[in-house]
């Protein structure tokens, strides 16, 4: 086989790609400030490749890539395992081997997470010279809290040890999370927020399809919906199709080396049949010069047989992918009206206005499906063409079916979402943070108050009762309230527990270790006794009951012969030994705090992740401190919905809700106001000596929406931009919001995926009235079952930060998600069901001729709605 273009693991050109804003794609001698980087894009667009490329770079600076492919069938930790136990040599000789020796304990831990002990006693009677030999043996279990298993933040936490031998970057990198289980793809979520905040050159580098990042949403509560443009830890590298200009070198060079003739009218044949694919382009560089002229090398011809041959070859490729289940009735019907069309593609807003409520939905799901799968590909304005010309040939005569004339140009490759920014516009964090300060110790504070009036933070009102719970949209500062608690807690000397709600763990695995990792702060405060005592409820709480094993054997033979023997074993249960519960623990918690009236504070943060069964443990100990009435303080914190969970949880397996809930101290964050928001922006500016101009503090504090974490990742991008003597001028602040919507446009893509119709259709109703939003489904729908569903589908929406709620009204909560659903369903789809006079229609649609195709920085289409 012709080894002119390399092989894919080492290709003999490689195209360097950039993103939208002309940065480097691949990763290069200067690592980025985020920790986690996720390639993404259509199958063939190079996803392993950048993977390949990391660890080529790994290898000529000397530092370590540990490499592992996901699967559905073995879970991430036992890759892991393999892919460490692969790499030991290597290990070994750039760190020490004690220190590589616990590394490899505590991978080999991570396949027996939460494995169960035991100890017994064994006695025996007789033997030896006597023919019989009686044999009893007695176990029970044991396992202990300082047992419980390895995770994968224990396993970041020894690659950041060893890094601090030399100093050097290791790089985790983890190729097609796609295949992954959404328990594995939890597991990532949290290994990526852990290693972020872990300080240590350790990066986590996964590769996988253009629905991966919907899937990793989804994977983990604490990311959900469009507040993953703030607090997603993934740098996202969405690899799009290259242009023919970027392309011609990856076939031309490797030809000119290899002495091969060619015509440049064959080259631009064969750039136009790959059509922005490297992967095609290279079949297709292949065929070329297996059909090569003998003498005048890759002619017209050639290129031609060549183009023919390789879509011949895929035909039997373009019948399967017809034929597969996951080729629905919707994405077959859609294709096939894409194959009917001219070049030019066909209009999606016209197409899904054209549906009508209730039926664009799926319409719109299949588009983003065939355009996940490489089946189509979108261009500004909505078009999606069939990017392969030998599939959209094999679907016109495959179904009978003559395309319509080509009434306009195709369009060109490079012309339409080439390669998406990366979406983690965090810029320069040492300069933000020192700017603004970080969550433990902010340069300006805001001090919120709730819709009554009241101060929300716990330093500033006190409780009502011992259970507190900070609840709001993502990006609100539920968690920064924790932050906030705690620093005040160090304040005054008392101790603070604090934990995260996992998917991947229990609830009480999770207090185990958050108080075994205080048992210092402990022993310094409290007698020596009482702290015994908490190790031991801590030891009893991971043993449920104490199953116990039996056996009995009768052996006949004299030694040192051989021997015959009979036994029986048995199985039995101590009901009196069930071990300790949460309610237990947090009982001695409250009895050493109560003769020095010092509170103890347990924090639980990302409710969203916790199992009902965690949330069931949580209602019964809010209901055990109410009784107890002793200094012992459960302070949490999650979504919208988090309320509503406990509410459901606390009546057990009944369902039915109890007061237990209710006990509960609830105070939400709503969004802030301009007011509140613009000292928040200024402040620290003006401590920092950075220039600013009234307007363009205006202009962040109106894209910010009320989210303060939106406001930071805002004025994190206009810093970047305006450089150390610039200051933040107007048209820095446009700019940066500019670059945050077009960055942004992947997670955009991947929430809208994760939507229900209903939730579809309710944010196509909100966004169509602009920022002014619209009253509640339950206030604005008529009477009816659809009512309700649309005040369902408002609930999960605000709870998952793509809506926000203020009293009774409600509105698109990102700016940029909002132009970005109104260009994606043009005017009339995203107005139906909605009654708007006809002369304001008229304006609507008018509008949509002046708006630039990726909505940033052109009339604004509320200004046209304020009219209303």
């Amino acid at each position: 086989m012709s080894q002119v273009f390399g092989t894919v693991r080492h290709p003999a050109y490689s195209v360097a790609r950039t993103d939208r804003l002309g940065n480097p794609i691949s990763l290069g001698d200067v690592l980025p400030e985020s920790k986690a980087i996720l390639f993404t894009g259509p199958p063939g667009m190079g996803k392993s490749s950048e993977l390949d490329r990391a660890e080529d770079l790994a290898a000529r600076r000397g530092w370590t890539a540990i490499r592992l492919t996901a699967s559905a069938n073995v879970p991430l930790e036992h890759q892991l395992t393999g892919a460490v136990r692969t790499n030991l040599d290597a290990l070994r000789a750039r760190f020490r081997r004690g220190a590589v020796r616990k590394l490899s304990r505590t991978v080999s831990d991570l396949t027996r997470s939460g494995r169960k002990t035991r100890v017994g006693i064994e006695y025996r009677l007789g033997g030896g010279p006597m023919p019989v030999e009686l044999i009893g043996k007695s176990e029970r279990d044991t396992t202990a809290y300082d047992d419980l298993g390895t995770t994968l933040n224990d396993f970041a936490d020894e690659l950041g040890k060893l890094t601090e031998i030399d100093g050097k970057p290791i790089l985790l990198l983890v190729d097609n999370i796609d295949q992954a289980s959404e328990h594995d793809r939890a597991g990532l979520n949290e290994l990526a927020i852990h290693i972020e905040g872990l300080n240590r050159p350790v990066w986590l580098v996964a590769a996988g399809g253009s629905m991966s990042t919907s899937a990793l949403m989804n994977a983990s509560r604490r990311m959900s919906g469009i507040a993953t443009t703030i607090t997603n830890q993934f740098d996202i590298r969405e690899l799009g199709p290259l242009t023919d200009a970027e392309l011609r070198p990856a076939l031309t060079e490797p030809l000119d080396r290899a002495g091969i003739a060619y015509d440049h009218a064959a080259i631009d044949d064969l750039l136009a049949a790959a059509n922005g694919d490297p992967g095609r382009l290279r079949r297709l560089g292949q065929a070329a010069v297996a059909y090569r002229d003998p003498e005048r090398g890759i002619t017209v011809g050639s290129a031609a047989t060549a183009t023919a041959q390789v879509r011949a070859d895929a035909a039997v490729m373009y019948q399967s992918v017809w034929d597969q289940k996951g080729t629905t009735h919707a994405q077959k019907d859609l294709l096939a009206r894409v194959a009917a069309q001219s070049p030019a593609g066909l209009s999606m807003p016209a197409e899904t206005g054209a549906a009508g409520p209730g039926s664009w939905q799926e319409i719109d799901r299949a588009r983003q499906e065939l355009v996940a799968r490489g089946l189509l590909r979108e261009h500004d304005g909505g078009v999606v063409t069939i990017p392969d010309r030998g599939f959209r040939d094999w679907l016109n005569d495959h179904l009978g079916q003559t395309p319509a004339d080509s009434a306009a140009e195709p369009i060109e490759p490079g012309r339409q979402e080439a390669a998406l920014a990366p979406a983690h516009p965090l810029g320069d964090r040492a300069l933000v943070n020192q700017v603004f300060g970080n969550a433990r110790e902010l340069v300006h504070q805001v001090d919120r108050t709730d819709e009554q009036g009241r101060p929300v933070s716990l330093d500033q009102r006190t409780p009502r009762g011992t259970s507190v719970l900070f609840t709001g949209p993502p990006g609100m500062g539920t968690s920064q309230e924790l932050s906030r608690t705690k620093a005040f807690a160090d304040e005054q000397g008392w101790i603070s527990i604090r934990l995260d709600a996992s998917r991947r763990e229990s609830l009480e695995a999770r207090v185990i270790r958050a108080v075994q990792g205080q048992l210092r702060n402990f022993e310094g405060k409290y007698p020596a006794g009482e702290v015994k005592e908490l190790k031991q409820l801590l030891n009893k709480m991971a043993i449920r009951t104490r199953n116990s094993m039996h056996t009995a054997q009768v052996g006949l033979g004299i030694a040192p012969g051989p021997k015959i023997r009979v036994g029986t074993a048995w199985e039995g249960v101590k009901k009196d030994s069930v071990g300790t519960t949460l309610n237990d623990v947090a009982e001695h918690l409250a009895k050493m705090a109560h003769p020095k009236r010092e509170p103890i504070l347990l924090m639980v943060d990302n409710l969203d992740a916790a199992s009902r069964t965690d949330l069931v443990a949580l209602t019964e100990l809010s209901a055990h401190l109410h009784r107890s009435r002793k200094p012992l303080f459960l302070i949490a914190a999650g979504g919208e919905e988090a309320t509503s969970r406990l509410l459901e949880a606390s009546g057990g397996h009944a369902g039915v809700e109890t007061q237990d809930a209710a006990r509960f101290d609830v105070r939400r964050l709503t969004p802030l106001s301009a007011e509140e928001l613009r000292p928040a922006l200024t402040r620290p500016l003006e401590q920092a000596g950075i220039r600013f101009e009234p307007e363009a503090v205006d202009h962040l504090v109106n894209a910010a929406n009320g989210n303060p974490s939106r406001l930071r990742t805002l004025t994190s991008a206009a810093l970047e931009l305006a450089g150390p003597e610039r200051g933040i001028t107007t048209e820095v602040a446009t700019t940066a919001t500019s670059r945050l919507n077009a960055q942004s446009r992947a997670l955009y893509d991947a929430a809208w995926y994760n939507c229900a119709p209903t939730e579809k259709e309710l944010l196509a109703k909100t966004a169509a009235h602009g920022s002014r939003g619209m009253p509640i489904p339950s206030r604005s729908e008529a009477a009816g079952p659809a009512r309700w569903d649309l005040d369902g589908a408002a609930q999960k929406l605000v709870s998952r930060g793509l809506l926000t709620r203020t009293g009774h009204q409600i509105r698109v909560a990102d700016p940029g998600f909002q132009d970005w659903v109104q260009t994606r369903l043009g005017v009339s789809t995203a107005q139906a069901g909605v009654a708007l006079p006809s002369a304001v229609r008229a304006q609507l649609a008018s509008a949509d001729t002046l708006r630039p195709a990726h909505g940033a920085g052109g009339p604004k289409r509320e200004d046209l709605q304020a009219k209303r």
